[in-house]
């Protein structure tokens, strides 16, 4: 956490008093849901797409409150104001109960090194489905687990393969692959509706690219071009290596694309 405040149900706070209570249930159940979001420059990207799906995932889980998007986002600009921080990631958490609570805070900012960009990242692949794969829920102990593992393996994440052989998501990405001018993710029934996964699809679609919204089986991820992670922190993220096969080279027109979703956020922050 950075910054010397924080807010606590609406209310500025210093973040040395955020704290919860050891007995309470709903958090150590993990019965919450949360959001991060990209700040550069005092810009929040997205705000009131994460805000949509703060609520979405809280409506899946039966998640009661009485948050609305109005004073959310009045928090989020104290926030930013009274903290004078200029870049970083802001996180949301809304944890349940009889008095549900919403906490807003900041995190250092995450990068991606340029190179890696260039290059691409290395991924490894692990058999896992998650539970409620479209709520963004705080019980995400075995996608801790799964990522650290990668991490041993200087990957940059896993990519999740469900019980019929197919790729599904990152632990913390959506995953693309594309086929000259061709985009195809899997369905939305089978994962979590990145916000930067929706406009990834939106900046594609005004750029003359198809989007197809399709199982990808695991066997035949070579059959295409190239593939990527999509990311609030790294936005689109080329993948050069899965497991141990690499593709040859990141192709061009996922480079182009990468270029022009950074233009696209820049105008629609």
């Amino acid at each position: 956490m950075i910054g010397k405040y924080c807010i606590f149900n609406g209310k500025l706070i210093k973040t040395k008093k955020a704290v919860l209570p050891i007995d309470h249930i709903e958090f150590a159940y993990g019965f919450g849901c949360y959001e991060n979001l990209r700040m550069r420059k005092h810009v929040v990207y997205h705000l009131d797409e994460h805000i949509d799906r703060l609520f979405d995932s809280a409506k899946m889980i039966d998640l009661k409150h009485n948050l609305d998007t109005t004073d959310i986002k009045k928090s989020v600009g104290k926030l930013i104001e009274k903290n004078k921080i200029e870049n970083g990631n802001i996180k949301m958490i809304l944890i349940g109960g009889k008095k549900p609570i919403c906490y807003i805070f900041m995190l250092p900012p995450k990068y991606v090194e340029k190179k890696e960009y260039r290059q691409g990242v290395k991924v490894v692949t692990y058999d896992y489905e998650r539970f409620m794969p479209q709520a963004k829920i705080l019980n995400m102990l075995p996608s801790y687990v799964i990522f650290k593992q990668a991490q041993k393996e200087n990957a940059y994440d896993a990519l999740l393969i469900d019980n019929t052989r197919h790729v599904t998501e990152g632990t913390r990405s959506n995953f693309f692959v594309i086929k000259e001018k061709t985009l195809t993710t899997p369905p939305l029934s089978e994962v979590l509706d990145g916000v930067t996964r929706r406009t990834v699809i939106e900046c594609a679609k005004q750029n003359e690219y198809k989007i197809k919204e399709e199982q990808i089986p695991l066997k035949n991820i070579f059959d295409y071009d190239g593939a990527f992670l999509t990311n609030t922190s790294g936005k689109i993220v080329p993948i050069k290596t899965i497991d141990e096969k690499s593709f040859d080279t990141i192709p061009d027109n996922l480079q182009t694309l990468r270029k022009l979703y950074d233009k696209h956020i820049s105008h629609n922050a």
